[in-house]
């Protein structure tokens, strides 16, 4: 349990949850959040700043511009979502969660001024107290990531210096659209009129953000036509390669223990960062490693087999998963332990993992509306793949330790969240790099 969330239990009660309550609509604007950021003293948000949006990537590519800003010396805020194991860690400070004391006292008076016409909800609320609470640190550069599409996310109402969009692909369709096109058209305002953005989008998607910022006079960069990575290779224990920004300027770059889908948040944030900071040293020989909860996080369980946390839970996302399962563990076939959030393509996200999913045991989510587990079931027995139903996440990670390894929890952040807390507990259990 989240002890954060349990001392702010009445002031979150005040608050809509969308996280949790998964509407079938966008039910909210920018409206809230402007008024919020126009209260009388209210601080003005830091520049320069960041916005990361886009599918899947937005959170590894927040963790790397906040590490290569500490890395080169500077103070930077990064506000990112969801939370893994405590919501204090969607605000951070130099790689510091917010103090809860902190949180309190700012969420307790958010409440207190709030105007408009409705309270704000917990996304729009969390995400004022960051960008005040950057402002009063005084950090030098701010980053913010998006929640939900772009158009109309809580962040879209801070003033940033550039964007950054990752990937798009069909996710949250019950409210962005259910085409690329469609959510393309959602997720790309996020470059602002006369702005800078960098993406690593392609095809339809790419076509449609160049359509956006040529409408709204904003230079758009993109992942391999502007900057990217040559000559990549593993070997030595990480990822070397040369990055070529598009300032003309090429760095050595030495990432240690890479993943593969590593590698364009990592050409994202260092284009960004020098952008945004052009005097800061761009320290990427070794780059700094982000450890993030729950994205490829490796665990060793007692019996010396190894735990695979993932919170992929897109088709992209979970075949990036496989692909890393393959390079790593070439010719093994991995035991997973897969749930699912409710809205989410789980047929299509499984039909990426499967390939090289031995077996796979099925639970249900907690902290939010879930799929039907027994859907996931009865798809997978009519694929012929050996599966079982556990009661609960706790049953499910039994079940998942009597079979061997490699051994994968996935399909959900908040599936892969609540296994991380149950770990944190057992001595045995301990992070290893593989």
């Amino acid at each position: 349990m989240d002890a954060a969330a349990e001392r702010l239990a009445p002031l979150l009660s005040r608050l809509v949850n969308y996280e949790r309550s998964r509407p079938d609509r966008r039910l909210w604007d920018l409206t809230t959040m402007r008024a919020l950021l126009a209260r009388p003293g209210a601080p003005a948000p830091v520049h320069p700043a960041v916005q990361v949006g886009g599918s899947k990537g937005k959170g590894t590519t927040c963790a790397f511009v906040a590490a290569l800003v500490q890395a080169g010396g500077r103070s930077v805020g990064c506000y990112s979502s969801p939370h893994v194991v405590t919501l204090l860690e969607r605000c951070r400070i130099d790689g510091r969660d917010i103090p809860v004391e902190e949180l309190e006292a700012r969420l307790a008076r958010l409440c207190a001024e709030a105007v408009g016409e409705r309270a704000p909800t917990f996304f729009e609320a969390m995400t004022v107290i960051a960008a005040e609470w950057f402002a009063a640190r005084g950090v030098d550069l701010a980053c913010y990531e998006v929640g939900l599409g772009g158009r109309y996310d809580a962040t879209t109402a801070l003033p940033v210096d550039a964007s950054v969009l990752t990937t798009i692909e069909l996710e949250h369709t019950d409210v962005l659209g259910d085409t690329i096109a469609q959510i393309a058209a959602e997720k790309v305002p996020i470059v602002r009129p006369g702005g800078v953005g960098f993406t690593a989008l392609a095809g339809e998607a790419l076509a449609i953000a160049r359509a956006h910022a040529q409408a709204v006079g904003a230079r758009l960069f993109v992942c391999g036509e502007h900057f990217g990575f040559d000559g990549g290779r593993y070997g030595d224990g990480g990822w070397q390669a040369q990055l070529w920004l598009p300032d003309g300027s090429r760095h050595r770059c030495f990432l240690p223990d890479a993943a593969a889908f590593e590698q364009n948040a990592l050409a994202l944030a260092a284009a960004a960062v020098h952008f945004l900071l052009p005097a800061m040293p761009l320290r990427l020989d070794p780059a700094p490693r982000p450890r993030l909860p729950c994205r490829f996080e490796l665990r060793q369980d007692a019996d010396g087999e190894v735990l695979v946390l993932d919170g992929a839970h897109t088709e992209s996302s979970l075949a990036a998963v496989a692909e890393e399962l393959r390079r790593r563990w070439p010719g093994r076939r991995a035991a997973v332990l897969f749930a699912s959030a409710a809205g989410k393509r789980w047929r299509e996200g499984l039909s990426a993992l499967l390939p090289v999913a031995d077996s796979v045991v099925v639970t249900a989510v907690t902290g939010t509306t879930g799929e039907d587990p027994n859907a996931i079931r009865d798809h997978l027995q009519r694929l012929g793949v050996r599966c079982e139903l556990a009661t609960d996440p706790a049953d499910g990670l039994a079940r998942l330790r009597a079979r061997p390894g490699p051994r994968l929890v996935t399909g959900s952040f908040y599936l892969a969240g609540e296994v991380r807390r149950w770990l944190a507990d057992e001595p045995a259990a301990h992070e290893r790099r593989t």
